[in-house]
C-alpha cells in the first residue's frame, strides 16, 4: 500500500477511472464475504500465524470479515456509479 500512497499518478489514474477501482473492491469484498461465511458455517476460521480459530473466536472473526466485506461491496458499487455518471 505504501507504494499507492506515494505514487502520484497512479492515485490520479484511479480517481479518471473510477471503475476499476470499484471492480477490485467488490472483488475483495466477495473474497471477504466468502471467508465470513465459511468460518461461520465451519466454525474454523483461518490465521496467517498460530493455530486455527475455533468456536466462538471463529465466530466474531467471520462477523468482522461478512462487515468488512458488506463494506468493500459497498463501496465498490459506490465508486462504479459514480463512474457511470
Amino acid at each position: 500500500m505504501y507504494l499507492f500512497a506515494r505514487n502520484e499518478e497512479a492515485n490520479a489514474w484511479l480517481a479518471e477511472h473510477p471503475v476499476v477501482l470499484g471492480l477490485g473492491a467488490l472483488v475483495l469484498g466477495l473474497i471477504l464475504l466468502g471467508l465470513g461465511i465459511s468460518a461461520l458455517i465451519t466454525g474454523r476460521a483461518k490465521t496467517k500465524r498460530g493455530p486455527d480459530l475455533e468456536g466462538g473466536n471463529a465466530k466474531t472473526m467471520g462477523v468482522v470479515w461478512l462487515i468488512g466485506g458488506g463494506m468493500c461491496l459497498l463501496f465498490g458499487v459506490f465508486k462504479i456509479v459514480s463512474g457511470l455518471l
